[in-house]
């Protein structure tokens, strides 16, 4: 039509028509090319209108989408609702049965209570009774021995005397022998009494001793959890040598000082006269307020390297010391506190050293515990990794098992399997010098 259109405006018109054909012809060419343009819209409009005709489905289709996810969501909700409410019902039943179990216990227990002050009181009379009996039946048995060692002492002394002659040597004999035990008893105690009355360096190794052998009743060992006499310097560099430092398990140390003089206390022991006894005492006092005083200003707890409790345990190795010391002065024990130094006889510190002995056995089984604990957590963790790679291993296995099923099939299995093909070349001339198991030619039929 275009070209027409090009082909008239390249026409001499009045050398073709005149007059009324020439306008017809012209409004013709006209009506054409408005047809034309027309016809270009109209195709335009078309395809836009099924676009959208096709752009409606698709929103028609989200929109059925959109309405069926909303019906689920109401269907969800209504589930939900239903199972909160259910939820909340159950809830409030718990409530109740543990309310009721709460008064329940109560009732039990306030019973249980009551039963057992009944039955309590009911076993104390009853021990109280067999106690009257034991403490009768035990009389008995001190006494029965008595008289039978009586009986046998009489009998003894009879047949001594009846038969002094042939058993005179051995009468002899045993007089010797408690002689010399009483002889080495006297002197044992001479030197006792010489120790306690003599130097402070004499008194201070006898408490050393009878420390370590303390140490040694009370279960600690020497090297490990206790030291003796170790050399230190304190931060101005002078030596300083504690007796004994007792390690805790914490990592934390206890230091023992042993040097206290009991001259005095001991010739105190001895006087008869009272005031010059109250007067030996008051020098005991002194002389045990000044140890507490030097031991005090040696400041063992800050000592560089030593991890030790802000106090120091003053050892008097005579436990009568000890308590004559606290019941004459009792506001001794503060004072020497307050200056961080804590006094203790031999009952006191072997009390103390047991209670460390025990926390070291508590510390050891803690560790054994960790340790049992670490080594079941590994070995848990290796049982874990065992099964995983167990499972991975039947993982494996079954992906290997699926992928020889599949190239099963295609290779016998449906048409155009690989056996086929193969065996169809044969067919075709080919020579082969092996063929195929029969097992497979059977599977691929």
């Amino acid at each position: 039509m275009d070209a027409l259109v090009l082909f008239v405006h390249h026409l001499h018109v009045p050398s073709l028509v005149t007059g009324a054909a020439g306008a017809t012809i012209l409004t013709l060419i006209c009506c054409l090319t408005v047809y034309t343009r027309l016809s270009r819209r109209n195709l335009g409009l078309t395809i836009r209108l099924e676009q959208a005709a096709k752009n409606i489905r698709g929103m028609e289709n989200i929109l059925d989408r959109l309405r069926s996810e909303r019906d689920d969501l109401r269907l969800q909700q209504r589930k939900t609702t239903e199972l909160l409410a259910a939820q909340q019902t159950e809830l409030d039943n718990s409530r109740r049965l543990l309310r009721e179990r709460e008064k329940l216990f109560t009732t039990v227990r306030d019973q249980m209570r009551r039963d057992f002050e009944l039955l309590a009181g009911r076993v104390l009379q009853q021990q109280g009774k067999e106690l009257d009996a034991r403490h009768e039946s035990g009389l008995q048995s001190l006494l029965e021995p008595m008289r039978r060692q009586l009986h046998d002492f009489k009998a003894r002394v009879e047949e001594v005397y009846d038969k002094k002659s042939r058993d005179h040597a051995a009468l002899v004999r045993e007089i010797e022998l408690l002689r010399q035990l009483n002889q080495q008893l006297s002197d044992d105690a001479l030197h006792l009494t010489r120790a306690l009355q003599g130097s402070n360096k004499t008194q201070g190794q006898w408490g050393e001793m009878i420390l370590e052998k303390l140490l040694e009743d009370s279960g600690l060992r020497k090297g490990r959890e206790f030291e003796t006499q170790p050399g230190m310097r304190n931060e101005e560099g002078r030596l300083r040598q504690p007796d004994i430092i007792v390690h805790l398990p914490d990592g934390r140390d206890i230091i023992i000082d042993a040097k206290v003089s009991l001259k005095a206390w001991t010739m105190a022991a001895h006087e008869k006269d009272e005031k010059k006894r109250q007067h030996l005492l008051n020098n005991h006092i002194d002389s045990l307020r000044s140890h507490i005083k030097g031991l005090s200003g040696k400041a063992y707890h800050r000592l560089p390297g030593v991890n030790t409790v802000d106090f120091v345990l003053l050892f008097m190795p005579a436990e009568g010391a000890f308590q004559a010391a606290l019941s004459y002065e009792p506001d001794l024990l503060t004072a020497a506190m307050r200056k961080k130094i804590v006094l203790a006889g031999p009952s006191t510190l072997l009390a103390v050293l047991r209670t460390i002995h025990h926390l070291w056995r508590v510390d050891e089984q803690g560790r054994n515990s960790l340790a049992i604990a670490k080594q079941a957590g590994q070995l848990y963790d290796k049982f874990v990794g065992f099964v995983e790679a167990f499972e991975e291993i039947g993982f494996r296995l079954e992906q290997g098992r699926q992928s020889w099923q599949t190239a099963r099939k295609r290779l016998v299995s449906g048409r155009g399997n690989l056996v086929d093909r193969v065996e169809s070349l044969k067919k075709l001339g080919v020579q082969p010098e092996r063929n195929l198991p029969e097992v497979i030619k059977k599977n691929s039929m």
